[in-house]
């Protein structure tokens, strides 16, 4: 049962760094609710992870990343990002 386990959150384990960093970003939002700025940038750059991530690693190593084909998954990724991220600099720059 113990090794089921470890074998899933070594397959998974790109996309749980993703979640970690996103879940940083809520928890920091938690404690200081007036700064959503730096969190949503915060999320931001866990979604450009995620395109990176799915970019470069083989599609069995990606884990929950790989939803549909790499360049569909890693420009959406990517894409998205950048978006939130450019969004977050206009708006508190």
């Amino acid at each position: 049962m113990l090794g089921r386990a470890l074998r899933w959150i070594e397959e998974q384990l790109p996309f749980l760094v993703v979640l970690l960093v996103a879940g940083t970003a809520f928890v920091y939002l938690i404690f200081e609710p007036g700064r959503w700025g730096r969190g949503s940038g915060v999320v931001a750059v866990a979604v450009l992870l995620a395109g990176v991530l799915r970019a470069t690693l083989p599609t069995p190593r990606a884990g929950m990343l790989a939803v549909r084909g790499r360049w569909v998954d890693t420009v959406a990724y990517l894409a998205l990002g950048g978006v939130m991220l450019v969004v977050d600099i206009r708006l508190h720059g």
